[in-house]
């Protein structure tokens, strides 16, 4: 029977499993054979020993820990099957040196998002679909909290009460991850969405394979890349912005002018860009937020800004990109809405809560700044390039009107007719 705190529900998928002893005498569960391997290796090495330093290297550190495995198995009299000692192996590896449980999800290249609601619900998303619940992965509270403690400090962060909420990115084998966390005093087990992105950046052909975009779409945006207009990518969350923005940066022309300011490190980008990166308080060490170190880029007078990713609860930070007259060209990702209607509200209220008291001259800024509007969206689990538009003012030197030049109709992404008031090398033939 399940008790009222659904205590039994969360057990489940925790049952211990038994090995006999030698002689068989005792049973050990594979549980206790773990803690017990882990508690001698930290007696016998604590947290610095002249053999951690040395052991420098996965496979050395695997040695220490397999050396420690057969003492403790031989101290307690127990024999293993070579999949059983290889399986109590891994786990006290993962559990010192890697994240537990979440080790092996970090492998599988299809899974895309970690979601995790405290230490008793885990579920993944594979490539863009649903999540996929996996139940309950960690033995128990206190090793989901070392787990999510060591993946914080390795990404530069800790957990701290006046801190819950906390965005930040480290690299694991070679894929970027970004760890989005609500912990305590706003709930009473943190929470976290992992995002983890592909170890290899997809390259512009492979988008048209794909089908995110085609061979036509890909020719506007680099020459939009290679002009010096601002441009502006769109979409809510996971849906692809911060891989199109990694894309995007590859077309621009001078990318060792260029400076990206950063919330996650989540960017795949040319080797001369500049990155700044938000910072997070740890211990005595003060933060810098993503809006100072958008002012210290501007300090820098870099030709392109770009931005990863702005967001509408956050307006002060750009209050300066549109104020500013020798502010830089500027690339944003925005989390927002892909329709014309909702998005120009939704831009208009972020640009007036900048300066309240500069409310219409700071939205006719960014639409100035930032004419040109990419639009991508999550379909049925299939990311699109949805829209390429530019914010013209057709009919008032105020307001401007959203014109797409290109946008899937009808299952298709395809021109429109319309053609740019702005400058754009793409070539008389390929308006048609």
């Amino acid at each position: 029977m399940q008790s009222d705190d659904g205590s039994s529900k969360a057990a489940k998928g925790r049952e211990p499993r038994f090995v006999p002893g030698q002689m068989g005498r005792r049973l050990y569960s594979m549980a206790a054979l773990v803690e017990r391997i882990e508690a001698a290796f930290i007696e016998e090495h604590g947290l610095d020993s002249p053999e951690l330093r040395e052991a420098d290297t996965p496979a050395k550190r695997l040695k220490l820990v397999l050396a420690t495995a057969e003492y403790v198995l031989a101290v307690e009299s127990v024999q293993l099957r070579a999949n059983e000692r290889a399986d109590v192996v891994s786990r006290v590896y993962s559990n010192l040196f890697g994240y537990g449980p979440l080790d092996a999800l970090f492998l599988d290249e299809r899974i895309t998002t970690i979601s995790l609601e405290g230490a008793e619900r885990a579920a993944v998303r594979y490539g863009h679909g649903d999540l996929t619940s996996l139940g309950t992965i960690f033995q128990d509270t206190a090793q989901f909290q070392r787990v999510l403690k060591r993946l914080l400090l390795d990404a530069g962060a800790e957990l701290r009460d006046d801190q819950p909420y906390i965005e930040v990115g480290l690299t694991l084998d070679d894929r970027p991850v970004c760890v989005n966390l609500v912990g305590p005093p706003v709930v009473i087990q943190p929470s976290a969405d992992i995002r983890v992105h592909s170890p290899i950046l997809p390259t512009p052909e492979k988008l048209v394979e794909t089908g995110f975009w085609t061979a036509q779409a890909a020719e506007l945006l680099a020459a939009l890349m290679q002009s010096s207009h601002g441009v502006l990518v769109v979409g809510e969350a996971e849906s692809g912005k911060t891989t199109l923005l990694s894309v995007l940066a590859r077309w621009l022309p001078q990318p060792a002018q260029a400076i990206a300011v950063e919330r996650a490190g989540e960017l795949r980008l040319p080797q001369d860009v500049q990155r700044l990166r938000v910072r997070w308080p740890v211990g005595d060490q003060p933060g810098l937020s993503f809006g100072e170190q958008i002012g210290n880029a501007l300090a820098q007078q870099p030709a392109v800004l770009l931005l990863d990713e702005v967001r509408s609860d956050e307006p002060l930070t750009i209050a300066p990109l549109l104020q500013d007259d020798n502010a830089p060209r500027q690339v944003w990702s925005f989390r927002g809405p892909i329709f014309d209607k909702r998005l120009q509200s939704a831009l208009g209220m972020l640009a007036r809560r900048a300066d309240f008291g500069q409310g219409e001259e700071m939205v006719r800024a960014l639409y100035q700044r930032l004419p040109f509007v990419v639009t991508v969206n999550n379909l049925n689990g299939t990311l699109r390039l949805w829209s390429v538009g530019e914010w013209q003012f057709k009919h008032s030197p105020d307001y401007p009107t959203y014109v797409p030049l290109m946008r899937v109709e009808n299952g298709v992404l395809r021109l429109t007719g319309e053609r740019p008031a702005r400058e754009v090398a793409v070539g008389e033939k390929f308006w048609g």
